[in-house]
This record gives structure tokens, sequence and C-alpha cells, in this order.
């Protein structure tokens, strides 16, 4: 290796928080990363409409490397690229047009002979989310019950978004007659950004999604800083080394991927809702705070531990931790929103000096959420099936983030104290909640929540560096 192939970016840099973030402006040591890993990983692409192609391979090695090569020269757009489609979007309106993942599973790399140790490492994604050991441990159900295209072997995903909806259909189209040349699809799902009456993007049960993510860029850390006055509650940056890892086929000593988990979770909105209907008659308070006691919040995003009423989306803050309710009196130890990012229940629960050494560790299970809705499009609308969330994450080891967050928090009766009960949305399998039978009193009264989300299929892939993509020809 000469001097000029030497990392620029070392351990210690990748392990660390930065105050402001990285700047693509001035990416300094991150130049090389940045123009050789894909978008949508470090910042969601912003599309309203996307297309995702699961594909089996059928044609030879050398056939189906050449297509990759072209597909990914052509559509793959870095994550330099899209910082500045965006930049150009915000400041004169101009449109990024068509945005490309291309993924491959563990099975995929197989296909293409890349030789065991070059295939990333991460065991869950060696096995697949089929292998019955995982499946049993994420409380999944069997995989012949998942839609019929999951139950098959997938060899790679290829993530398609724009925003126009006509011109991403021609393009599918046209992507769908080239790919059969190589490859069967075995499952096209389609999805889309969900909007209450005011705009705010929502999931099927009607309450505002993707409020608190991990940061990585200077000007969305500047944005969330300025929205919530600082972060002395929640700090939500966080470093590279929770969502990338070494690409082992990467061209460059600072190429880099991420590990996706893909789950198409069906939802059942009427049942959802007639649910809380009945919990809230059961704890004599209104529907919206029942539903906002399952959730964590509001439907228009504001705390239940911050109020016990919505705010308008005046309270829509991610700056706040569980400090004034140790005793889950406001916000249940079982709500969706604090199961899945406890911030630093697992040290308050013993005692208030462990809070902050309990919060790095918990900081190192969080994911980069990048779901889209499918299905019915009216979001008053009260669908019982064929819609839901097409759930999408990336990080650096599926064991230690989205495998944890889902078996050791989201199903776990005993997290983050004895009894809680499972989370009520996605907790696999239902279970029965402890909930408090007045706001502000401690949880005493046991309640069974029906599970309303239905897991459909999924797998698990890689987000290989654009080099060894757009160069495939040349490794296999």
């Amino acid at each position: 290796m000469t001097d000029a192939d030497a990392p620029a970016i070392t351990a210690d840099i990748l392990a660390k928080t930065l105050d402001e973030g990285i700047d693509p402006a001035n990416p300094g040591v991150y130049k090389t990363l940045l123009q050789d890993l894909q978008g949508n990983i470090l910042k969601g692409h912003g599309r309203a409409f996307s297309c995702h192609l699961f594909i089996r391979f059928t044609a030879s090695r050398v056939e189906t490397a050449k297509w990759i090569a072209e597909f990914c020269q052509t559509y793959l757009k870095s994550a330099q690229q899209q910082w500045e489609e965006s930049v150009r979007y915000k400041q004169a309106g101009l449109s990024g047009g068509v945005f490309a993942n291309f993924l491959l599973s563990c099975k995929g790399y197989e296909f293409l002979g890349i030789p065991p140790y070059k295939i990333p490492a991460d065991q869950p994604f060696r096995l697949g989310i089929k292998d019955p050991d995982i499946a049993k441990m994420l409380g999944d159900p069997h995989v012949s019950a998942w839609e019929s295209g999951f139950q098959q072997e997938l060899h790679a995903l290829i993530l398609l978004a724009d925003a126009d909806s006509a011109a991403l259909q021609k393009l599918v189209s046209l992507l769908s007659a080239q790919i059969d040349l190589i490859a069967n699809i075995v499952q096209k799902d389609q999805g889309f950004i969900l909007r209450n009456s005011v705009g705010q993007v929502i999931e099927h049960f009607g309450y505002v999604d993707g409020v608190s993510q991990p940061l990585f860029i200077k000007s969305d850390i500047a944005a969330a800083g300025q929205a919530d006055s600082g972060f002395d509650k929640w700090d939500p940056r966080a470093a590279l080394d929770i969502i990338l890892v070494k690409d082992p086929n990467g061209r460059t000593a600072d190429s880099y991927g991420s590990y996706l988990v893909y789950r198409k979770l069906e939802q059942n909105v009427k049942k959802f809702h007639n649910s809380v209907q009945s919990l809230a008659q059961t704890l004599n308070m209104e529907s919206e705070l029942a539903g906002a006691m399952l959730v964590g919040r509001f439907q228009d995003g504001t705390p239940v531990v911050l109020s016990d009423q919505s705010e308008d989306g005046e309270k829509i803050t991610n700056n706040f931790n569980f400090d004034a309710d140790t005793g889950g009196a406001k916000c249940p130890f079982h709500a969706h929103t604090r199961k899945t990012n406890p911030r630093g229940d697992t040290g308050r629960v013993v005692s208030a000096d462990q809070v902050t050494t309990a919060l790095s560790m918990e900081k190192g299970h969080r994911i980069a959420r990048r779901a889209v809705s499918y299905g019915n499009p009216d979001p008053t609308a009260q669908p019982e099936s064929g819609s839901g969330l097409l759930f999408i994450c990336f990080q650096a080891n599926i064991e230690n983030q989205f495998n944890f967050i889902q078996s050791g928090w989201a199903n776990a009766a005993n997290f983050v104290k004895v009894a809680v009960g499972p989370d009520p949305l996605v907790g696999q399998p239902e279970g029965t909640q402890q909930w408090p039978l007045e706001w502000g009193k401690p949880a005493t009264a046991a309640q069974l929540f029906p599970l309303c989300v239905n897991m459909q299929g999924g797998e698990y892939f890689f987000a290989p560096s654009i080099g060894f993509l757009a160069n495939l020809t040349l490794t296999i």
C-alpha cells in the first residue's frame, strides 16, 4: 500500500462522535469515504415514492457482474452526490431525479463467487433472516407464513426512489425488462411517504414517524440543535462506527458499507384503533392519551412524558429523557419509543449515577431508520390488511443493533423492569403490559394489547462501496 492509498480514517476517528458532524462542503479526511459510500446511509434520500425490487440471479456470473456494474455506474449516487443534490434542491428547487441503492445478500455474494473471506462477516448477515435460530430469537412467524416472494432465496435488493411517481414507474418498467435478462424479480414492494393533514410524516396508525434518528451530517445536527434548543436532555449525534463498516472488497482504504435490515410489517389499522378505544375505556382516559401511552408520543409527535395532551406539534422535540419519570407513571416502560430507545433507563432503574454509563451502551445499539409506508395512501383510512411499513434500517452490526433491539428490548416482557410487558406495537409475540390506572401514577394494572403488526417477510443485506460494484467485472 502506497502513502496515497493509506486510510485517512482510523478506528479512533470512526468511533468519535463529532460535535458538528461531517461537512460534505469541506469533507477533509472523509472525502474518499463520501465519494465511495452509497447514499441513503448517512442521511435518507428524501424522495416521496420508492420501489424495492428483490431479485434472484439466473444468468452466468460474468453476465450478472457486467449488468450490476453498468447499473451502478449509471444510477448509484454517493453520499457526496446526494448531499450536493440536496443543496441544489434547497437553493434552486432542482430535483435530483431518481435515486438508487444496490445491495447484496450473503447468497448474492456466494452466487457471484466472492470468496468467503471477502464476504461481509456479520454473523446474522451470513446466516440470513430465515435462519431458524434467528427467527426464534426475533419471534418471527414461520417462513411458510411470509409473502411468497420473501420465501424464496434472495440475492439482491434494488431500491429505487423519486419525487415523481410517474417517472419512477416508467423507470421501474424499463429496468424490469433489463433485469429479466439476468435475474428473476421475486418480490416488488411499492413504498411512499405518508403524511397527515398538516404535512407531518406518519405511519398508518397515524403517529409522526422518524422523529428520533442518529445524526452524522453537520447541517442535520445544526438544524436539530436549533429546533430543540440544544441537546441537554438528549444528544442525537452519533459516531460513524454504529453505521459503517469496512467494505472487504473496497477499492480504496476508505471504502465503507453498511448492513441493511428489511422487514415488511403489515399493520391492521382498524384493529389498532378499536383496541386503543377499548384500552381507553379500561383505563378511564381519553383515547388520545391511551394511544400516546402505547407509542410514547401523541399523534402529532408530542412526547407523552412531557404532556398529557397533544400540543399541535409544538412539543415534537426530541430533546427529552425520562429522568422525571423513573417509575414509568407518564410514559410506561413498555411504550414503543421507550422500549426501543430507553434513553438511560437501563442505568436509571439501578441508580442515578449509572445513567451516563448505561446511556453510552444504549446508544451503541441505535439504528438509522429509512422506513416508508405501503398500501393505502389515504391517511384517514383504516385498512385491516394490505397496508403497513416497509421497515428499513442501516447499522454496522445486525446482532448488536436491530436484532438486539427487537429481541432484547421490544420482545422482552421483563425489560426494562420485571413484568412491564413487551412493546405493544412490534413486540413478538403479543403479551400483557402493565398500565397506570390514572395519569401520573405508577403502573399497577395489567392489560393485554393485541398485536396489530404482522411481519410478512424480509432479509439482511449489505450496501457495498460504489467502487466495488462499478468494477465488479474485475473482481470475479
